[in-house]
């Protein structure tokens, strides 16, 4: 095999104590501001949890959690899946296992119920986070190119403020979370000249100018079958040609 990465959906119950300690330890590489307590809570507020480990030694390498609820809007059914506590260890940047494992995930909530509105929520303190939503999901709020009918709007502010309170500006939209919390390692995936002029990491910035503080952006995204078949396309494409140099280089340096 030529992935680098294996990954696993498990519920949050099944987690051992090992692994929740590889995944706090993680949190600290590539975080600021990391508490045990705060990763405990968040952690205890999830459904499922996304690990994954490199291929060759095991090794726990990154995680994302979710809690998936049933919210309404204007008196219908929605689900909603909430993305908590992610990361992976800035070594395996650039893989796509955690993106391909998510899309698998919702395409399965998504044939559930095929006919029930799927969305997805997520706090982005920094931009990759932000394009994993806006690069695959044109109905993504907010986003510079596209402009979210009001009462997807309206709902997103709702659902904030239930869930987040007073740590939610609705006038920013964004939170702001009381006491000591996350924030981007400097030097982790800053926003340089170069990423500061492409347009979506150049809206997040104006967005939320207090992400190097810790605030997120609050993020929903509508997650259509024809938009998550189509990024799941492209992400094992991706994957397919990040193999193929891998294995083009394994062959060059054995027949050297």
């Amino acid at each position: 095999m030529l992935s680098a990465l294996k990954s696993a959906t498990v519920a949050r119950e099944s987690l051992t104590e090992g692994q929740r300690a590889q995944m706090l330890a993680l949190m600290q590489v590539c975080y600021a501001g990391v508490s045990a307590e705060r990763f405990t809570r968040d952690l205890a507020d999830k459904q499922f949890v996304f690990l994954l480990s490199a291929r060759r030694t095991g090794e726990l390498v990154g995680f994302s959690t979710l809690r998936v609820a049933e919210e309404q809007v204007e008196g219908r059914a929605v689900e909603v899946v909430f993305s908590g506590d992610t990361v992976i260890h800035p070594d395996y940047w650039g893989q796509k296992e955690l993106q391909v494992r998510f899309g698998r995930f919702m395409l399965a909530r998504k044939l559930r119920r095929p006919l029930r509105p799927l969305l997805w929520l997520l706090l982005s303190a920094g931009f990759k986070t932000y394009l994993l939503a806006v690069n695959h999901f044109p109905r993504t709020v907010p986003r510079h190119d596209w402009e979210a009918p009001a009462e997807r709007v309206s709902f997103l502010h709702a659902l904030a403020t239930r869930w987040f309170g007073a740590q939610y500006d609705a006038a920013r939209g964004t939170v702001r979370f009381s006491g000591s919390h996350y924030r981007v390692r400097d030097g982790v995936a800053p926003i340089d000249r170069e990423a500061a002029a492409h347009p979506h990491i150049a809206f997040f910035a104006r967005s939320n100018p207090g992400h190097v503080e810790g605030e997120e952006l609050v993020c929903l995204a509508e997650i259509r079958a024809r938009d998550l078949l189509w990024a799941l396309t492209e992400l094992s494409m991706k994957q397919l040609r990040l193999w193929t140099r891998r294995g083009l280089k394994l062959i060059g340096v054995r027949a050297g």
